[in-house]
């Protein structure tokens, strides 16, 4: 049993049932695990074993997961990459992950021909929608004249096997792999789908990269589990809101989880009024705070109220939920933990702290990952007797629902006092003419940091750094209030839509604003 077992049990169930949609393409279970068994044969007739690894560098399409679970039903382990990096870090990747083999799009081609002598493990290349390199194998010619692979015997993967090196971003250092196996995977599915209901994941829009966690498996993943649909979302030209919200509209798409970023591009579309929503039961955000304009923007649209989750990479990764029946009761809240999780939050020397203190979130359970690949040092620290430190800071009330409140490492320390950076940035975007707010902490000589946030106002807008001081002054502590403001036209996203916050620290701290 892996997860790939999942489309082949669909198949033999309800062959004729849409799976997957991109575009003007569609397939089946039954069409999509008929290539899913053609890929496995492509990539088992190279010599790839079970146990090895192979990258995966391609924009969302079916041809992704066609891949994905082929390499999962081999054993192999898959290692998604990020399709905006540069050739030097797909090298590092690659070298760190020893893969065997990469699987890429005809657009990445330069970047992997330029890996391919720096990488001495690398044999074997695919390349997908065409292909100009005489070395790698042509993936559309080789699945014409494929057969099926129907019985793999032994290296079929089973659910204790890592099935995937997710890599996590990195802040101070160097990107972690966080390996996740096939039971990882299955408990998340389940967990989502007991939690939020079938019926709300029947039918999901996958907008987010498929090679990140909240992508394929956050998003895709469980949906396919219940045999649902999962309409894809393509990535190639970076996100188009309105590609979204015609698909929530054509394919009665009941799920979407996004980035707070993503949602908020939604909210700016001038045509927003005339779409249909009214299919949408599950509109999730995670990873950031949500402009309070935002929120009332997609409120007057929306069916449903936007809900928050807490996860990360290393859970697999939903941790928390905040439900429809919860949202009145606990906002601002990410919910309550999903059924199969423990949660603690605890002191800086394990300790539980006292509800409603602020302490660093730790999860147990069967979601939790098997470790950091080739770094015992990094598995050492995140993991301890059983529980996984996440780096995460929060608090629980009296019904124990949990408060995210920063990651450890964007707290600010000035003047001696701990402010949280998500705080601020909450705050900010309450305030009518502020778009999007990122906080950080730039050197001072006097208070050690102080608190800078970068602003992108709404389109025009104009409002003065004395208007959003005393915005702040108002409803927070002092201390806490920003002393510099940096207004900027964009914010640096991740390939998630996630604030890209390294880069804000990068360019602001060697290039103070003048």
């Amino acid at each position: 049993m892996n997860i790939a077992t999942v489309i082949e049990r669909w198949a033999d169930r309800y062959p004729d049932r849409e799976a997957l949609v991109c575009g003007d393409r569609r397939a089946t279970y039954q069409e999509l695990e008929s290539r899913v068994e053609k890929a496995a044969g492509i990539v088992a007739n190279l010599g790839i074993a079970k146990g090895d690894r192979v990258a995966i560098l391609m924009d969302n399409s079916i041809e992704f997961l066609e891949v994905y679970f082929a390499l999962t039903r081999l054993g192999i382990w898959c290692v998604p990459l990020n399709t905006r990096l540069t050739a030097d870090e797909l090298t590092y990747f690659l070298n760190h992950s020893e893969a065997l083999g990469v699987v890429y799009d005809i657009a990445h081609e330069p970047a992997i021909r330029t890996c391919a002598g720096r990488c001495p493990a690398l044999a074997h290349f695919i390349s997908v929608g065409g292909c100009e390199w005489s070395t790698a194998l042509d993936y559309d010619t080789a699945m014409s004249g494929a057969e099926e692979v129907t019985s793999l015997g032994a290296n079929e993967a089973d659910l204790d096997d890592v099935q995937a090196i997710m890599y996590t971003s990195g802040s101070t250092s160097q990107p972690k792999g966080a390996m996740l196996t096939n039971a990882n995977w299955l408990w998340n599915a389940m967990v989502m789908s007991s939690t939020l209901s079938p019926e709300n994941l029947r039918v999901n829009a996958c907008a987010v990269p498929l090679f990140h966690t909240a992508g394929v498996q956050t998003n895709t993943f469980p949906t396919l589990s219940v045999g649902g649909k999962v309409v894809i979302i393509p990535t190639a030209g970076g996100f188009d809101a309105a590609v979204l919200a015609r698909a929530i509209e054509t394919e009665k798409v009941r799920f979407v989880y996004m980035a707070p970023t993503m949602w908020t591009a939604v909210s700016k579309l001038e045509d927003l009024d005339d779409y249909d929503f009214e299919s949408l039961s599950l509109p999730l955000a995670a990873g950031g705070v949500v402009a309070g304009t935002t929120v009332r923007r997609l409120g007057e649209v929306l069916k449903e109220p936007l809900l928050y989750a807490y996860g990360l990479t290393e859970a697999a990764p939903l941790v928390s939920v905040l439900t429809r029946e919860d949202a009145l009761k606990y906002p601002g809240s990410v919910g309550k933990p999903v059924i199969t999780v423990d949660v603690r939050v605890v002191d800086d020397s394990g300790r539980d702290v006292p509800v409603g203190e602020v302490g660093e979130i730790i999860v147990s359970g069967p979601n939790v990952f098997r470790g950091y690949f080739s770094n015992p040092d990094a598995t050492s620290q995140g993991l301890r007797d059983s529980w996984l430190y996440t780096g995460d800071l929060g608090r629980f009330d009296d019904d124990r629902a949990l408060y995210f409140v920063d990651r450890k490492k964007d707290m600010i320390k000035s003047g001696g006092q701990n402010v949280y950076a998500a705080e601020v940035e909450e705050v900010l975007t309450q305030h009518s003419n502020v778009m999007q707010a990122a906080v950080i902490g730039l050197p001072d000589e006097k208070w050690s940091e102080i608190v800078t946030a970068i602003i992108v106002l709404r389109t025009g807008n104009a409002t003065s750094e004395r208007e959003l001081i005393e915005h702040c002054r108002s409803r927070m502590a002092s201390y806490k209030k920003p002393q510099r403001m940096i207004f900027v036209e964009e914010l640096p996203t991740l390939a998630t839509g996630k604030v890209d916050k390294v880069s804000l620290r990068r360019i602001y701290r060697q290039e103070p604003p003048q």
